[in-house]
């Protein structure tokens, strides 16, 4: 009984911070600080630099994410898959920021 406790709340704390930094990322993808003109002008004529810029930042932002999972996985003693899951990640960044930019989301 207590073990399926604990496996509960291991699952509910994984998937809480999966569930945030994944709404983190959407909402991170999306700032624009300059003016809409400015967003444009980057789009056409930078897109290549801005989109590996951004997604540096966004994968920067969910190491943050990754951290805590990695550190839930070490206080509950499981294997961890560190490496799958920054793979994961990257190409969730990289591919969330080819969306916002290509301008399917704004």
């Amino acid at each position: 009984m207590e073990y399926t406790n604990k496996n509960n709340i291991y699952l509910l704390l994984k998937a809480t911070i999966y569930t945030i930094g994944f709404l983190s990322l959407i909402g991170m993808s999306r700032i624009w600080i300059g003016s809409k003109e400015g967003w444009d002008m980057i789009r056409e004529n930078e897109f290549i630099s801005a989109l590996i810029t951004r997604t540096v930042f966004l994968t920067t932002a969910g190491l943050l994410f990754l951290g805590l999972s990695f550190w839930i996985n070490h206080i509950f003693k499981k294997d961890t898959r560190f490496s799958k899951e920054l793979i994961i990640l990257v190409l969730f960044s990289f591919i969330l920021n080819l969306i916002v930019m290509s301008g399917f989301i704004f």
